[in-house]
């Protein structure tokens, strides 16, 4: 039997420290017929001589070299030059477990599904790992469920599966066929959220696994990890744009208060960079009041958004919303340590 082809498409920026440990986990998985795309996304670094020395001794490989765009546009780079039957996307300063390609295949041709998803473990910079639980006892969703069961969940993590795309495994006949792609994490936050808002519009059915193969690194140098000054504007796009989408394609109410909860998430997150940031307690207070004038936020902030957060991120944005700043600042403080 003739195996699919998966393609493997890594966005490669800045990651010299950790993009051996990435590509080796990518080529010794027990799954064989794979093409790795390494996109290297203008790095500055020593990034683009490793990625030109993995093509070398393995045939399987092959390099893009690109001016630095984000990694959003380096997948799409990636999507553009892919000829597999499924893809799946790595962040370079993470890894995954090797059997992963395989188990994911397995799932794919056994229900013949769309999309798989699997769990992941965060890994800290000494070493220290956390297996992010799965909480579902079904593992394939097809039809109507996709959309009303499956997507909304996605966006607070709600059986253990969140909104990357690192995780999933995907018919790639299903994005490239429908002109699904990514837009720029430069302009949108979240540009993984956005890309399966769009892609699950032609999703007929998911299938998961109760495996966490994917090994996320907390690098606090990552683009997602560091205070961005126009992070507010972005998430306030990012809510806009996806409503937009769900209003396109007729997603549910209850898809867009899941969205609401994400977008609070994300304020949540600049936050904590704010909060652990050099900038003295008075500023930090300071864009804490400011945030409150953000009316998309403060509008936003309604009961049925709010009952899907956790109980603490609930009691902070009711303090929030009672402009208890100084309050806010120390459960911010306490939760980013």
């Amino acid at each position: 039997m003739i195996q699919p082809l998966v393609s493997v498409v890594i966005p490669v920026y800045n990651v010299e420290k950790y993009l051996d440990r990435c590509i080796t986990s990518v080529v010794n998985q027990t799954y064989g017929n794979l093409e790795i795309i390494l996109v290297d996304d203008g790095s500055p670094d020593n990034c683009p001589a490793i990625c030109d020395e993995w093509a070398k001794r393995d045939k399987r490989i092959k390099t893009i070299h690109k001016t630095n765009e984000g990694a959003g546009l380096s997948r799409n780079a990636g999507i553009d030059n892919a000829g597999g039957d499924y893809v799946l996307f790595v962040d370079s300063d993470d890894y995954i477990d090797l059997s992963a390609t395989e188990k994911c295949v397995e799932a794919l041709r056994k229900n013949n599904s769309d999309v798989v998803m699997f769990g992941r473990v965060e890994v800290k910079s000494n070493g220290e790992t956390k297996i992010k639980p799965i909480l579902t006892d079904k593992y394939f969703f097809a039809d109507e469920e996709v959309i009303q069961d499956v997507l909304p969940g996605l966006f607070i993590n709600e059986k253990g599966f969140g909104v990357g795309v690192c995780g999933k495994m995907f018919n790639l006949a299903k994005i490239k066929e429908n002109g699904i792609r990514f837009c720029s994490e430069r302009e949108i936050l979240s540009e993984d959220a956005c890309f399966l808002l769009k892609l699950f519009n032609h999703i007929s059915s998911v299938s998961l696994l109760d495996r966490n193969f994917y090994y996320y690194y907390q690098n606090a140098n990552s683009f997602s990890r560091t205070y961005k000054k126009n992070l507010p504007e972005m998430n306030d796009r990012f809510l806009s744009f996806c409503i937009k989408l769900c209003e396109k394609y007729g997603y549910s109410e209850k898809t867009v208060s899941y969205i609401k909860a994400r977008y609070h998430i994300y304020a949540l997150t600049g936050m904590k960079h704010v909060i652990v940031s050099d900038m003295p307690f008075r500023e930090k207070k300071r864009l804490l009041s400011q945030l409150h004038g953000n009316k998309t936020l403060t509008e936003s902030l309604t009961d049925d958004v709010l009952c899907l957060a956790n109980r603490n991120s609930r009691i902070f944005w009711r303090l929030f919303r009672k402009k208890c700043f100084g309050i806010c600042c120390l459960m911010l403080l306490y939760k980013a340590h």
